[in-house]
Protein backbone atom coordinates (compact mmCIF):
# COMPACT_ATOMS: atom_id res chain seq x y z
CA UNK A 1 0.00 0.00 0.00
CA UNK A 2 1.41 3.32 -1.12
CA UNK A 3 0.61 6.79 1.18
CA UNK A 4 -0.67 8.28 -1.17
CA UNK A 5 -3.20 5.83 -1.55
CA UNK A 6 -3.82 5.07 1.82
CA UNK A 7 -3.56 8.90 3.07
CA UNK A 8 -5.97 11.23 0.26
CA UNK A 9 -5.35 14.94 0.22
CA UNK A 10 -8.71 15.74 1.18
CA UNK A 11 -8.02 13.76 4.40
CA UNK A 12 -4.36 14.94 5.05
CA UNK A 13 -6.10 18.58 4.53
CA UNK A 14 -8.37 17.78 7.19
CA UNK A 15 -6.48 16.23 10.10
CA UNK A 16 -3.13 18.65 9.01
CA UNK A 17 -6.05 21.77 9.50
CA UNK A 18 -7.23 20.62 12.74
CA UNK A 19 -3.15 20.11 13.91
CA UNK A 20 -1.99 23.50 12.77
CA UNK A 21 -4.87 25.22 14.28
CA UNK A 22 -3.83 23.82 17.64
CA UNK A 23 0.12 23.52 17.43
CA UNK A 24 0.85 26.02 14.92
CA UNK A 25 3.61 23.54 13.85
CA UNK A 26 3.72 22.78 9.69
CA UNK A 27 3.10 19.34 8.69
CA UNK A 28 3.98 17.27 6.02
CA UNK A 29 3.14 13.83 4.95
CA UNK A 30 6.76 11.75 3.73
CA UNK A 31 6.40 8.69 1.46
CA UNK A 32 9.63 5.95 2.39
CA UNK A 33 11.60 7.75 -0.54
CA UNK A 34 11.29 10.97 1.39
CA UNK A 35 9.20 12.25 -1.26
CA UNK A 36 6.91 14.71 0.26
CA UNK A 37 3.23 13.58 -0.68
CA UNK A 38 1.38 16.78 1.03
CA UNK A 39 2.01 19.86 2.89
CA UNK A 40 4.73 22.28 1.92
CA UNK A 41 7.65 21.17 0.21
CA UNK A 42 10.50 22.66 2.96
CA UNK A 43 10.47 24.43 5.87
CA UNK A 44 10.59 28.50 5.52
CA UNK A 45 14.17 28.86 6.64
CA UNK A 46 15.33 26.82 3.48
CA UNK A 47 13.28 28.98 1.39
CA UNK A 48 14.21 32.25 2.68
CA UNK A 49 18.01 31.60 2.86
CA UNK A 50 18.73 29.07 0.54
CA UNK A 51 16.39 28.28 -1.95
CA UNK A 52 14.04 25.90 -2.85
CA UNK A 53 15.86 24.23 -5.32
CA UNK A 54 18.90 23.43 -3.81
CA UNK A 55 19.78 20.07 -4.61
CA UNK A 56 21.83 19.03 -2.29
CA UNK A 57 19.95 20.01 0.65
CA UNK A 58 17.15 18.59 -0.85
CA UNK A 59 19.03 15.21 -0.82
CA UNK A 60 19.96 15.63 2.49
CA UNK A 61 16.51 16.50 3.82
CA UNK A 62 15.00 13.51 2.03
CA UNK A 63 17.82 11.51 3.89
CA UNK A 64 17.29 12.80 7.47
CA UNK A 65 13.17 12.43 6.78
CA UNK A 66 13.25 9.22 5.98
CA UNK A 67 15.78 8.29 8.89
CA UNK A 68 13.58 10.12 11.58
CA UNK A 69 10.34 8.17 10.00
CA UNK A 70 12.15 4.40 10.13
CA UNK A 71 13.09 5.56 13.33
CA UNK A 72 9.89 6.14 14.54
CA UNK A 73 8.52 3.22 13.40
CA UNK A 74 11.50 0.95 15.02
CA UNK A 75 10.28 2.58 18.89
CA UNK A 76 6.55 2.47 18.04
CA UNK A 77 6.60 6.63 18.60
CA UNK A 78 7.21 9.61 17.88
CA UNK A 79 10.61 10.19 17.63
CA UNK A 80 12.70 13.60 17.83
CA UNK A 81 15.98 14.83 15.85
CA UNK A 82 16.93 17.76 14.05
CA UNK A 83 16.90 18.61 9.87
CA UNK A 84 20.25 19.29 8.14
CA UNK A 85 20.33 22.96 9.24
CA UNK A 86 19.91 21.91 12.91
CA UNK A 87 15.92 23.05 13.25
CA UNK A 88 14.36 20.77 15.96
CA UNK A 89 11.65 18.31 13.99
CA UNK A 90 10.21 15.12 14.70
CA UNK A 91 8.41 12.09 13.09
CA UNK A 92 5.38 9.88 13.23
CA UNK A 93 4.96 6.86 11.63
CA UNK A 94 2.40 5.63 9.78
CA UNK A 95 1.81 1.97 9.55
CA UNK A 96 -0.60 0.05 7.44
CA UNK A 97 -1.32 -3.72 7.82
CA UNK A 98 1.93 -3.94 10.63
CA UNK A 99 3.99 -2.46 7.60
CA UNK A 100 5.57 1.37 7.53
CA UNK A 101 4.33 2.88 4.55
CA UNK A 102 5.33 6.85 5.37
CA UNK A 103 5.53 9.07 7.98
CA UNK A 104 4.65 12.57 9.34
CA UNK A 105 6.75 15.37 9.42
CA UNK A 106 6.25 18.38 12.13
CA UNK A 107 8.37 20.98 14.10
CA UNK A 108 11.01 22.88 12.40
CA UNK A 109 11.82 25.12 15.49
CA UNK A 110 14.00 25.48 18.54
CA UNK A 111 14.16 24.92 21.52
CA UNK A 112 14.45 27.96 24.03
CA UNK A 113 17.59 27.41 25.16
CA UNK A 114 19.29 26.61 21.91
CA UNK A 115 17.78 30.23 20.48
CA UNK A 116 20.83 31.73 21.67
CA UNK A 117 23.67 30.26 19.90
CA UNK A 118 21.36 28.76 16.85
CA UNK A 119 21.61 31.65 14.65
CA UNK A 120 25.55 31.22 13.98
CA UNK A 121 25.19 27.04 13.67
CA UNK A 122 22.31 27.20 11.24
CA UNK A 123 24.79 29.24 9.22
CA UNK A 124 27.57 27.45 9.49
CA UNK A 125 25.40 24.54 8.34
CA UNK A 126 23.85 26.39 5.35
CA UNK A 127 27.18 27.67 4.31
CA UNK A 128 27.74 23.70 2.37
CA UNK A 129 24.50 24.43 -0.01
CA UNK A 130 25.44 27.84 -1.03
CA UNK A 131 27.17 29.96 -3.40
CA UNK A 132 30.86 31.42 -1.67
CA UNK A 133 29.76 35.13 -2.28
CA UNK A 134 26.32 34.20 -0.74
CA UNK A 135 26.19 36.40 2.44
CA UNK A 136 23.88 34.51 4.82
CA UNK A 137 24.89 36.86 8.12
CA UNK A 138 22.76 40.14 6.60
CA UNK A 139 19.78 37.81 6.30
CA UNK A 140 17.16 38.04 9.55
CA UNK A 141 16.23 34.40 10.57
CA UNK A 142 12.97 34.06 11.76
CA UNK A 143 12.57 31.21 13.68
CA UNK A 144 10.20 29.56 15.90
CA UNK A 145 10.53 28.79 19.39
CA UNK A 146 8.50 25.41 21.24
CA UNK A 147 9.93 23.54 24.83
CA UNK A 148 10.13 19.63 24.55
CA UNK A 149 6.80 19.61 26.71
CA UNK A 150 5.24 21.38 23.57
CA UNK A 151 7.11 18.88 21.55
CA UNK A 152 5.51 15.83 23.15
CA UNK A 153 2.63 17.21 23.22
CA UNK A 154 2.34 17.80 19.44
CA UNK A 155 3.19 14.50 18.93
CA UNK A 156 0.85 13.34 21.09
CA UNK A 157 -1.75 15.16 19.60
CA UNK A 158 -0.56 13.74 15.91
CA UNK A 159 -1.33 10.05 17.28
CA UNK A 160 -4.69 11.00 18.38
CA UNK A 161 -5.68 12.89 14.94
CA UNK A 162 -4.34 9.36 13.42
CA UNK A 163 -6.15 7.45 15.08
CA UNK A 164 -9.42 10.30 14.62
CA UNK A 165 -9.01 10.22 10.82
CA UNK A 166 -8.34 6.02 10.99
CA UNK A 167 -4.84 5.96 9.05
CA UNK A 168 -2.71 4.29 11.40
CA UNK A 169 -2.42 0.74 13.48
CA UNK A 170 -2.05 2.19 16.73
CA UNK A 171 -2.14 -1.17 18.13
CA UNK A 172 0.31 -2.48 16.49
CA UNK A 173 2.56 0.68 17.15
CA UNK A 174 1.88 0.16 21.09
CA UNK A 175 3.17 -3.69 20.59
CA UNK A 176 6.24 -2.51 19.20
CA UNK A 177 7.11 0.56 21.69
CA UNK A 178 6.40 -1.66 24.84
CA UNK A 179 8.69 -4.41 23.05
CA UNK A 180 11.52 -1.67 22.90
CA UNK A 181 10.62 -0.54 26.16
CA UNK A 182 11.07 -3.80 27.73
CA UNK A 183 14.13 -4.47 26.22
CA UNK A 184 15.48 -1.10 27.25
CA UNK A 185 14.65 -1.57 30.91
CA UNK A 186 15.63 -5.02 30.85
CA UNK A 187 19.28 -3.88 29.38
CA UNK A 188 19.76 -0.98 32.44
CA UNK A 189 18.82 -3.59 34.92
CA UNK A 190 21.90 -5.73 33.14
CA UNK A 191 24.04 -2.84 34.18
CA UNK A 192 23.00 -2.18 37.58
CA UNK A 193 23.55 -6.40 37.94
CA UNK A 194 26.95 -6.48 37.18
CA UNK A 195 28.07 -3.55 39.18
CA UNK A 196 26.76 -5.28 42.28
CA UNK A 197 27.56 -8.28 44.37
CA UNK A 198 24.19 -9.90 44.76
CA UNK A 199 23.69 -13.48 44.97
CA UNK A 200 21.91 -14.04 41.56
CA UNK A 201 20.13 -17.18 42.07
CA UNK A 202 18.67 -15.74 45.24
CA UNK A 203 17.48 -12.49 42.98
CA UNK A 204 15.50 -14.86 40.47
CA UNK A 205 13.60 -16.99 43.11
CA UNK A 206 12.73 -13.64 45.01
CA UNK A 207 11.68 -11.57 41.41
CA UNK A 208 9.68 -14.99 40.49
CA UNK A 209 7.85 -15.00 44.01
CA UNK A 210 6.85 -11.52 43.48
CA UNK A 211 5.70 -11.64 39.84
CA UNK A 212 3.60 -14.44 41.36
CA UNK A 213 1.84 -12.19 44.18
CA UNK A 214 1.28 -9.28 41.70
CA UNK A 215 -0.50 -11.32 39.44
CA UNK A 216 -2.31 -12.85 41.84
CA UNK A 217 -3.37 -9.36 43.01
CA UNK A 218 -3.80 -8.47 39.34
CA UNK A 219 -1.45 -5.77 39.53
CA UNK A 220 0.02 -5.80 35.39
CA UNK A 221 2.06 -2.68 35.91
CA UNK A 222 4.16 -4.15 39.13
CA UNK A 223 4.05 -7.50 37.37
CA UNK A 224 5.64 -5.99 33.97
CA UNK A 225 8.33 -3.74 35.88
CA UNK A 226 9.35 -7.12 38.06
CA UNK A 227 9.16 -9.53 34.89
CA UNK A 228 11.88 -6.98 33.09
CA UNK A 229 14.56 -7.84 36.53
CA UNK A 230 13.61 -11.38 36.47
CA UNK A 231 14.10 -11.55 33.17
CA UNK A 232 17.21 -9.37 33.55
CA UNK A 233 18.33 -11.56 36.18
CA UNK A 234 18.19 -15.10 33.75
CA UNK A 235 20.08 -13.31 30.85
CA UNK A 236 22.95 -12.47 33.42
CA UNK A 237 22.84 -16.00 35.14
CA UNK A 238 22.72 -17.97 31.47
CA UNK A 239 25.15 -15.61 29.43
CA UNK A 240 22.50 -14.82 27.08
CA UNK A 241 22.02 -18.79 26.11
CA UNK A 242 18.62 -18.42 24.15
CA UNK A 243 17.87 -22.28 25.09
CA UNK A 244 18.50 -21.69 28.99
CA UNK A 245 16.25 -18.78 28.52
CA UNK A 246 13.36 -20.36 26.89
CA UNK A 247 13.33 -23.20 29.80
CA UNK A 248 13.73 -20.85 32.76
CA UNK A 249 10.68 -18.88 30.98
CA UNK A 250 8.73 -21.54 30.54
CA UNK A 251 9.29 -22.88 34.17
CA UNK A 252 8.22 -19.51 35.00
CA UNK A 253 4.98 -20.00 33.23
CA UNK A 254 3.81 -23.16 34.90
CA UNK A 255 5.03 -21.92 38.10
CA UNK A 256 2.84 -18.98 37.90
CA UNK A 257 -0.03 -20.87 36.16
CA UNK A 258 -0.45 -23.13 39.62
CA UNK A 259 -0.50 -20.18 41.62
CA UNK A 260 -3.40 -18.52 39.49
CA UNK A 261 -5.03 -22.32 39.50
CA UNK A 262 -4.90 -22.07 42.91
CA UNK A 263 -6.61 -18.56 42.95
CA UNK A 264 -10.01 -21.14 41.28
CA UNK A 265 -8.76 -20.67 37.58
CA UNK A 266 -9.77 -23.40 35.57
CA UNK A 267 -6.31 -24.75 34.17
CA UNK A 268 -7.51 -24.91 30.48
CA UNK A 269 -8.92 -21.97 30.43
CA UNK A 270 -5.65 -20.54 31.54
CA UNK A 271 -3.09 -22.15 29.69
CA UNK A 272 -5.29 -22.90 26.44
CA UNK A 273 -6.29 -26.19 25.25
CA UNK A 274 -4.14 -29.12 25.12
CA UNK A 275 -1.37 -26.43 27.07
CA UNK A 276 -1.19 -24.24 23.43
CA UNK A 277 0.52 -21.45 25.74
CA UNK A 278 3.44 -23.67 26.57
CA UNK A 279 3.35 -25.32 23.19
CA UNK A 280 4.10 -21.94 21.37
CA UNK A 281 6.21 -20.70 23.52
CA UNK A 282 8.51 -24.01 23.07
CA UNK A 283 8.47 -23.09 19.69
CA UNK A 284 9.76 -19.62 19.40
CA UNK A 285 13.07 -19.05 17.95
CA UNK A 286 14.06 -15.55 19.01
CA UNK A 287 14.35 -13.60 22.01
CA UNK A 288 12.14 -10.56 21.31
CA UNK A 289 9.03 -12.61 20.33
CA UNK A 290 9.80 -15.10 23.32
CA UNK A 291 9.73 -11.93 25.95
CA UNK A 292 6.89 -10.61 23.86
CA UNK A 293 5.22 -14.03 24.55
CA UNK A 294 5.99 -14.09 28.07
CA UNK A 295 3.91 -10.97 28.44
CA UNK A 296 1.18 -11.54 26.49
CA UNK A 297 0.83 -15.07 28.52
CA UNK A 298 1.14 -13.19 32.21
CA UNK A 299 -1.13 -10.12 30.55
CA UNK A 300 -3.79 -13.37 30.24
CA UNK A 301 -3.05 -15.26 33.67
CA UNK A 302 -3.84 -11.55 35.66
CA UNK A 303 -6.99 -11.22 33.37
CA UNK A 304 -8.44 -14.80 34.10
CA UNK A 305 -7.15 -13.93 37.70
CA UNK A 306 -9.00 -11.00 38.22
CA UNK A 307 -11.98 -12.22 36.46
CA UNK A 308 -12.25 -15.25 39.02
CA UNK A 309 -11.64 -13.52 42.07
CA UNK A 310 -14.11 -10.97 40.52
CA UNK A 311 -16.53 -13.49 40.04
CA UNK A 312 -15.49 -14.89 43.14
CA UNK A 313 -16.96 -11.33 45.36
CA UNK A 314 -19.78 -11.16 43.38
CA UNK A 315 -20.73 -14.93 44.93
CA UNK A 316 -19.46 -14.12 48.35
CA UNK A 317 -21.54 -10.65 48.27
CA UNK A 318 -24.87 -12.40 46.66
CA UNK A 319 -24.34 -14.89 49.38
CA UNK A 320 -24.54 -12.16 52.53
CA UNK A 321 -27.65 -10.08 50.62
CA UNK A 322 -29.15 -13.35 50.40
CA UNK A 323 -28.68 -14.21 54.29
CA UNK A 324 -29.80 -10.53 55.23
CA UNK A 325 -33.18 -10.56 52.81
CA UNK A 326 -33.84 -13.97 54.96
CA UNK A 327 -33.39 -12.95 58.32
CA UNK A 328 -33.65 -8.88 58.29
CA UNK A 329 -36.76 -9.18 60.49
CA UNK A 330 -34.78 -10.64 63.28
CA UNK A 331 -31.84 -10.37 64.89
CA UNK A 332 -28.57 -10.48 62.35
CA UNK A 333 -24.98 -10.01 63.55
CA UNK A 334 -21.77 -9.68 61.53
CA UNK A 335 -21.11 -12.87 62.61
CA UNK A 336 -23.31 -14.81 61.24
CA UNK A 337 -23.43 -12.63 57.51
CA UNK A 338 -19.56 -12.95 57.57
CA UNK A 339 -19.97 -17.11 58.60
CA UNK A 340 -22.68 -17.20 55.37
CA UNK A 341 -20.08 -16.27 52.74
CA UNK A 342 -17.25 -18.56 54.53
CA UNK A 343 -15.44 -15.33 55.57
CA UNK A 344 -14.06 -13.31 58.55
CA UNK A 345 -15.85 -10.54 60.08
CA UNK A 346 -13.41 -8.16 59.22
CA UNK A 347 -13.51 -8.85 55.25
CA UNK A 348 -16.98 -9.40 55.54
CA UNK A 349 -17.50 -6.28 56.11
CA UNK A 350 -15.33 -4.64 54.12
CA UNK A 351 -16.04 -6.48 50.69
CA UNK A 352 -19.58 -5.90 52.08
CA UNK A 353 -19.31 -2.01 52.24
CA UNK A 354 -16.94 -2.02 48.69
CA UNK A 355 -19.17 -3.94 46.50
CA UNK A 356 -23.03 -2.24 47.76
CA UNK A 357 -21.54 1.08 49.00
CA UNK A 358 -23.29 0.70 52.57
CA UNK A 359 -22.20 -0.05 55.89
CA UNK A 360 -23.89 -3.73 56.86
CA UNK A 361 -25.46 -1.91 59.64
CA UNK A 362 -26.95 0.46 57.02
CA UNK A 363 -28.18 -1.61 54.59
CA UNK A 364 -29.94 -3.57 57.10
CA UNK A 365 -31.49 -0.93 58.95
CA UNK A 366 -32.66 0.50 55.35
CA UNK A 367 -34.11 -3.01 54.43
CA UNK A 368 -36.14 -2.68 57.90
CA UNK A 369 -37.02 0.61 57.12
CA UNK A 370 -38.47 0.04 53.72
CA UNK A 371 -40.15 -3.28 54.75
CA UNK A 372 -41.66 -0.77 57.70
CA UNK A 373 -42.77 1.73 54.90
CA UNK A 374 -44.51 -1.28 53.08
CA UNK A 375 -46.62 -2.40 56.22
CA UNK A 376 -47.56 1.13 57.21
CA UNK A 377 -49.09 1.93 53.79
CA UNK A 378 -50.68 -1.86 53.39
CA UNK A 379 -51.70 -2.82 57.10
CA UNK A 380 -53.75 -1.42 60.08
CA UNK A 381 -50.64 -3.24 62.05
CA UNK A 382 -50.30 -0.15 65.22
CA UNK A 383 -46.55 1.21 64.97
CA UNK A 384 -45.74 -0.84 68.06
CA UNK A 385 -46.31 -3.94 67.19
CA UNK A 386 -45.08 -3.42 63.65
CA UNK A 387 -41.44 -2.36 64.99
CA UNK A 388 -40.65 -4.96 66.33
CA UNK A 389 -42.11 -7.11 63.58
CA UNK A 390 -39.29 -5.41 60.87
CA UNK A 391 -36.64 -5.83 63.34
CA UNK A 392 -36.74 -3.11 65.70
CA UNK A 393 -36.26 -3.15 69.19
CA UNK A 394 -39.76 -0.94 70.23
CA UNK A 395 -41.35 1.98 68.88
CA UNK A 396 -38.89 4.33 69.85
CA UNK A 397 -36.00 2.42 68.10
CA UNK A 398 -38.02 2.02 64.87
CA UNK A 399 -39.28 6.14 64.97
CA UNK A 400 -35.60 7.20 65.42
CA UNK A 401 -34.61 5.20 62.90
CA UNK A 402 -37.30 5.94 60.09
CA UNK A 403 -37.52 9.52 60.80
CA UNK A 404 -33.40 9.67 60.01
CA UNK A 405 -33.66 7.43 56.56
CA UNK A 406 -37.40 9.50 55.62
CA UNK A 407 -37.44 12.77 57.44
CA UNK A 408 -40.48 12.56 58.97
CA UNK A 409 -42.25 10.09 62.10
CA UNK A 410 -43.87 6.70 60.77
CA UNK A 411 -47.19 7.98 62.16
CA UNK A 412 -47.12 10.79 59.81
CA UNK A 413 -46.05 9.11 56.98
CA UNK A 414 -48.89 6.64 57.09
CA UNK A 415 -51.35 9.48 57.97
CA UNK A 416 -49.85 11.67 54.51
CA UNK A 417 -49.28 8.78 51.82
CA UNK A 418 -52.04 5.79 52.94
CA UNK A 419 -54.71 6.67 50.78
Amino acid sequence: MKIEKYITKRKFNMLSKEYISRTGSPLILVNLKGDITCGSNLCNLCGQLVGRKNIILLKNCRLKMISAINEAFRWGEGYITTCPTGLIMFAVPVVYNRKLIGGFLSGFAVFPEMKKDIDEEIYENLKKYCDPDTDLSRKKLELRVFSLEEVREDVSFLFVLTRKYNINDIIFLKDVNEKYVQQYKIANFLDDLKKSTYDIGRKIFDKQDEIIQKVILGDKTGAREILNEFLGSIFFESGMNFEILKVRIIELVVIISRAAIETGVEAKELLGLNYSYLTDLNKVTDIEELLHKLTEILENFINKVSTTKEKKRKTKVHRMREYINQNFTKEVTASNVAKSAGLSISRALHLFKEETGMSLSSFITKLRIDYGKYLLLNTEVNIAHLANEVGFYDQSHFTKYFKKFERITPSRFRLKYKS
